[in-house]
């Protein structure tokens, strides 16, 4: 039994809602994407580097770009951080090259904290992980990108255009309340630029 298969059985038992744990092959997207079109309300993950990449990856699987732009509603990225330590977390300045990394998105008034390092965290300065997350909606402007199979940084512009919040802008919110680090963001979001 193929995983395909698994999933073509579910669906004759007609259930309202499925998550298919991940899209990795064309058969089980054509899948996910026909069952989502018949009303079903489909979860799945799909390996992506950004938000706009998870369209670009379901068409070179094979899904036409009618059916992507008719059966995604929206698109939730994710990306783990350190949390500071709350025993041990304390203000401090990042360094003027960590800044800079940010380009323009630098931020100017965070007051930023970290975990100097104690017994609670094992001297590491973080004890756990939260989400940095961007909820992209597909609107009608993205779907247009997607049908004319437009590049990654177009959509990307669109989401910018319609006031999506960013993974940085989440992570920067996640900072300014104390709760992670410039250079924990730097580490997870790349070099920003």
């Amino acid at each position: 039994l193929t995983f395909a298969a698994g999933l073509r059985s579910l669906l004759r038992q007609d259930p309202e809602i499925i998550m298919i744990g991940e899209i990795r092959d064309a058969e089980t997207a054509e899948i996910a994407v026909g069952a989502g079109l018949t009303g079903h309300l489909i979860f799945s993950t799909v390996h992506a580097k950004t938000p706009a990449a998870v369209f670009l990856r379901l068409i070179e699987m094979g899904v036409e770009p009618f059916l992507v732009a008719s059966s995604v509603t929206a698109v939730l990225a994710q990306r783990l951080v350190r949390v500071n330590c709350p025993e041990c977390v304390g203000a401090y300045d990042p360094s003027e090259e960590a800044l800079a990394r940010f380009g323009a998105d630098r931020p100017t008034d965070v007051n930023w904290q970290r975990g100097v390092g104690c017994d609670n965290c094992g001297g590491t300065g973080y004890s756990g992980r939260t989400g940095l997350y961007q909820l992209v909606p597909v609107s009608d402007p993205i779907r247009d990108l997607i049908l004319s199979r437009s590049p990654e940084r177009d959509l990307t512009g669109a989401m910018q255009e319609a006031g999506v919040k960013t993974l940085l802008d989440d992570g920067l919110a996640k900072a300014a309340a104390g709760v992670t680090t410039a250079e924990e963001l730097l580490r997870v979001l790349g070099s920003l630029q």
